[in-house]
């Protein structure tokens, strides 16, 4: 069950964090990767390690997934590298720790841009690849944030939710093409994105006693999920977001 070999991934924001944990994740259960990232070095290295570990072939691609025109060349040196695209991975993401009042139009911007136009631009990029061959299996990272509200961070929730409803939008749509699409929403797994935070004992003490399990997750947790929903076992399965979070949105008091 959930073999993947033949397969060939893309996972975007890759160089690092949660996308970089499940490109190692899917070379490992036999797919190939196509790694992709706005850092040159950091993208190589990532591919270079993974190669090294699994014996898979991993291309690392620099690029912009928040901009039409290097998501279409970033999809395209995929495709000519590898001839087909089974997996999508939309990963990327970026948050500011700002609240509504002082949140400027840039940030606001900047995150939607990220987290939320990035999926559309690369789902419809590698979308229709899938659609004509009838085969396609695309996992977007939520976030718990996308159903609970935050104390900080105003843009990021919104842009999560967005996410949610756009996964349940684009597998109504591709329901009869043979592509599924589905979401994780992961509670605080430390990344890059939030370690300043979560190196703050009094504030990740709060997160842990917040969270019925007493702990924060590891990025390792995040890979099995996502291997069964890019797994043909899991070809009945779209338009679900799965939260993966300790059991923080089943507590309520």
């Amino acid at each position: 069950m959930f073999d993947l070999t033949g397969k060939v991934a893309f996972i975007t924001g890759a160089g690092r964090g949660i996308g970089k944990t499940i490109a190692q994740g899917l070379a490992n259960a036999g797919a190939d990767v196509v790694l992709v990232s706005r850092t040159k070095e950091e993208i190589e290295n990532a591919a270079n390690g993974i190669s090294n570990e699994t014996g898979r072939k991993a291309l690392a691609i620099v690029g912009d997934v928040t901009e039409s025109r290097s998501v279409n060349d970033t999809v395209k040196k995929a495709m000519e590298h590898f001839g087909h695209i089974d997996i999508l991975i939309n990963n990327a993401g970026a948050s500011v720790r700002e609240t509504a009042l002082n949140l400027s139009e840039e940030n606001w911007d900047k995150v939607m841009n990220v987290n939320f136009k990035s999926v559309f631009l690369m789902s419809q990029a590698v979308g229709k690849y899938m659609v004509e061959r009838n085969f396609g299996r695309i996992v977007n990272i939520a976030s718990v944030a996308s159903a609970l509200s935050l104390s900080s961070g105003t843009p990021y929730g919104p842009s999560k939710a967005g996410v949610v409803q756009l996964t349940k939008q684009l597998a109504n749509e591709w329901a009869t093409k043979g592509v599924t699409v589905n979401a994780i929403s992961p509670w605080f797994f430390k990344t890059s994105l939030n370690a300043q935070a979560l190196d703050n004992d009094e504030f990740r003490s709060v997160l842990e006693n917040r969270t019925p399990m007493k702990r924060l997750g590891q990025l390792e947790e995040l890979v099995a999920p996502v291997i069964m929903f890019c797994s043909d076992d899991a070809s009945y399965i779209t338009g679900q977001n799965l939260f993966i979070d300790g059991g923080v949105t089943n507590f309520a008091f």
